[in-house]
């Protein structure tokens, strides 16, 4: 049985998603419904933000927390407007009144470079660190040094304050296939495990790979490599479901990374299929 530690719902009758147009093969309803169809051996569930209009972000958590008695999960990583500095402090006042909330997220992925490092968005980092809220942060690998430099910020402001890489940092494995150092990729990865409360998100990883035909061996240095630099202590699995339904499904990556991780320890598995994930988002149970 696993902690997923990367699970989206969404409905776009119920909330908007603007990006949902773009991949219209997943743009359906993906609610409690559609996930229990899986059956898949997840026992507890951490629901990550799924970029609805903004302005229903909190709606976002108020449903997602409705559903609690259809569906495991155990803790949510909510969108905070962190870019806003001091104007997102009633954003994050007003997600720390929902017991839910573990973490926040404002993915920057499709940001420009500067605005990792922006001052605004740095002072939201802090502010949501300070109210003790774990960070998720979906960055892609050209943003990586930067995201060292906004790390280097925010611990020098709050030396515990509890990061998650999402998706490895999303390396450009359609394009470069199985070569990790290709853009910088490693060594910016091994870079950013230097700070100790920074964990990595074992996902996403088949949807940076081509859709239609990714292989095992293109994936498995990238994992390779994460284990190798942050630890099985501070990796977690997640499943990025129902994005991962545009890379061949569930099912599939399940299987990948349960035959990658065949070869670990049983403590390493033990580590980066439950155990770490219920510490960064202080989940129950156990």
């Amino acid at each position: 049985m696993l902690i997923d530690a990367h699970l989206h719902f969404w409905d776009p009758a119920r909330l908007r998603y603007d990006w949902l147009s773009h991949v219209p093969s997943i743009a359906g309803p993906h609610t409690p419904a559609e996930w229990a169809a899986l059956g898949l051996p997840v026992e507890q569930a951490v629901f990550v933000q799924a970029d609805c209009d903004p302005a229903q972000a909190l709606d976002e958590v108020d449903w997602v927390a409705g559903l609690a008695d259809r569906v495991p999960v155990g803790g949510i990583v909510a969108f905070a407007p962190l870019e806003r500095g001091a104007g997102a402090q009633a954003a994050i006042d007003a997600l720390a009144a929902r017991p839910l909330v573990r973490g926040v997220r404002r993915s920057v992925q499709n940001e420009p470079l500067a605005f990792v490092t922006d001052p605004d968005h740095l002072d939201g980092m802090v502010r949501a660190a300070k109210a003790g809220f774990s960070l998720d942060i979906c960055a892609r690998a050209p943003q990586l040094r930067d995201l060292a430099h906004a790390l280097d910020h925010l611990y020098a402001a709050v030396p515990d304050a509890v990061t998650v890489l999402d998706h490895l940092g999303k390396p450009d494995i359609a394009t470069h296939g199985g070569d990790i150092r290709a853009d910088g990729w490693a060594e910016a990865v091994a870079r950013l495990a230097r700070f100790p409360n920074l964990a990595c998100k074992i996902s996403g990883l088949t949807t940076q790979a081509r859709w239609d035909g990714w292989r095992v061996e293109d994936l498995r240095p990238y994992i390779d490599h994460v284990l190798a630099c942050f630890g099985a202590g501070r990796c977690l699995f997640g499943g990025d479901w129902p994005v991962v339904d545009l890379a061949g499904g569930y099912p599939a990556w399940l299987t990948l990374f349960q035959d990658i991780a065949a070869d670990w320890t049983q403590a390493e598995r033990h580590a980066v299929c439950r155990e770490t994930a219920r510490r960064v988002y202080r989940l129950g149970g156990g």
